[in-house]
């Protein structure tokens, strides 16, 4: 299988020393661990610096999905077989990778989300009520 982190917001050697998970199943799995970078962060910038003002409107969490699901049909398909992948991620990076479990759910066949608020934002109807944690 794949273990397939999903690169939030900074580059990805930030989050590898940060993702016991991945690695304390891995072996015990057989599994290959991925940790994809999100675009705009670390080293994957789509344009050179003096043009990245007029690329913003490529830096969006649909990208960043459609980036993670054409990258993962790659791998999961080399060698002959296609793989099992679970996508991880923290915060940011835990709504990507449930996010990519909905909208893409050929993609990977689970999401572990940790800290991840994927229906909970303002302008939402119905309408987020920040005080319903402590309600009985």
């Amino acid at each position: 299988p794949i273990l397939f982190y999903c690169g939030n917001e900074a580059n990805v050697e930030l989050y590898v020393n940060a993702t016991g998970l991945m690695w304390e199943h891995a072996d015990a799995l057989g599994a290959g661990l991925v940790f994809s970078e999100h675009r705009f962060f670390g080293k994957s910038m789509p344009a050179p610096p003096e043009q990245l003002d007029a690329s913003m409107g490529l830096l969006s969490s649909e990208q960043a999905l459609a980036d993670y699901a054409t990258l993962l049909e790659h791998i999961r398909s080399s060698g002959g077989r296609r793989r099992p992948a679970v996508a991880f991620g923290g915060s940011y990076g835990g709504m990507l990778a449930a996010w990519l479990r909905m909208k893409y759910p050929g993609a990977v066949d689970g999401a572990v989300s940790a800290s991840a608020p994927i229906l909970s934002f303002l302008g939402l109807d119905p309408s987020y009520d920040a005080g319903s944690f402590g309600k009985g």
